[in-house]
């Protein structure tokens, strides 16, 4: 595991101080129009919330951040509910309890679940935990990165459930060195796949086939990529795993082979408000190409059966994956941000 744990200095001052008996956090002002705005969020003080029967309060330890926290703050129409005006902003978490008013979850246990970017919240098991946290003996942290829901069974259900690639299938793998993409990239390799990763910069190309084991590697900001696809795959590409959408899309799509497969888990070229959707669709027609489109909550059910496979290859050493951990609740906009314009390394959270 490649681990980057960055200290931020405090942006807020004496805001981030809490008296006793309040948390902090942040809630939804208005919706960001391009990238998010300082003013988008407020980071309020508030008395931490009580529990009655059936519930728990959590104390977040490290919250994920995610490219559809984007999404989730604008009113566009989406997988999820959008995180409306005054609520607190959404995030998957990991946390331990400190009260409880359930039996299954006594204080002092580690849980895995939706409780929001603050340092406090309700737990309520089935509705916002999801399960017990560190199962595999990983460390907490994977339950955010590799061996989550967000990350771990997204690559894994669209690699294994959507591609399902064998021996001699090129699989293209768009932001190929981003949490999900270098997961995704690593377990089509290990089903017997070529495997060609997109990224935006020198280093991240180069841990992709140094160190994740990637075929071929191409930087999106200085090569031609259709015409870099085309080099590393002259007879055309057979799957591809899609975080990103836009311009990159558009140079798979006219490389793709007749009856290729593709796994839409992400666009977030477009997240910005740069909704331009893709020039070359036409290629799903001509290349009869099969294109689906899933979200990892879906298939809470296939969650036991990828954390086993990937926990096996992360203990056995045939998987890598990198986490950016940075420090201090109170930087969330600022941290958010680095997702969009690619100064992050790794899945991102925040340690609280």
């Amino acid at each position: 595991m490649l681990t980057v744990f960055l200290g931020l200095l405090s942006l807020v001052g004496a805001a981030t101080t809490c008296k006793e008996g309040e948390h902090r956090v942040w809630r939804l002002r208005s919706r960001p129009v391009g990238s998010i705005a300082d003013t988008d969020l407020e980071l309020v003080h508030e008395p931490v919330p009580t529990i009655t029967e059936g519930q728990m309060l959590v104390k977040n330890t490290y919250i994920s951040l995610d490219p559809t926290h984007r999404i989730w703050m604008s009113d566009k129409a989406q997988y999820m509910p959008k995180v409306e005006i005054g609520e607190v902003m959404r995030a998957a978490t990991v946390g331990v309890v400190e009260a409880s008013n359930h039996d299954d979850y006594p204080v002092g246990t580690k849980v895995v679940g939706f409780g929001g970017v603050g340092d406090y919240y309700v737990g309520i098991p089935g509705v916002n935990v999801l399960y017990k946290g560190d199962q595999y003996g990983l460390g907490p942290t994977t339950d955010l990165s590799v061996n989550s829901v967000i990350i771990g069974l997204t690559a894994w259900h669209g690699v294994a459930k959507v591609l399902d690639p064998k021996e001699g299938d090129i699989v293209v793998v768009s932001g190929g060195a981003g949490a999900v993409g270098s997961l995704a990239g690593q377990l089509a390799k290990a089903r017997g796949a070529t495997v060609i990763g997109i990224a935006g910069t020198k280093v991240k190309c180069e841990w992709m086939t140094n160190d994740l084991g990637f075929d071929h590697a191409i930087n999106y900001k200085l090569d031609d990529v259709e015409k870099a696809i085309a080099a590393a795959a002259p007879g055309g590409i057979t799957h591809y795993f899609d975080n990103v959408g836009g311009s990159v899309t558009d140079a798979v799509l006219m490389n793709a082979k007749n009856y290729a497969k593709i796994a839409l888990c992400g666009s977030i070229s477009e997240y910005d408000d740069n909704w331009g959707g893709q020039r070359n669709y036409n290629m799903i027609l001509m290349r009869r190409i099969s294109v689906t489109g899933f979200i990892c909550t879906d298939h809470i059910n296939e969650l036991a059966d990828a954390q086993a496979e990937i926990s096996g290859m992360v203990k056995g050493g045939k998987l890598k994956y990198s986490e950016d951990i940075r420090e201090g609740l109170e930087n969330y906009i600022t941290v958010v941000r680095t997702l969009y314009n690619g100064k992050n390394t790794g899945k991102l959270m925040i340690k609280v």
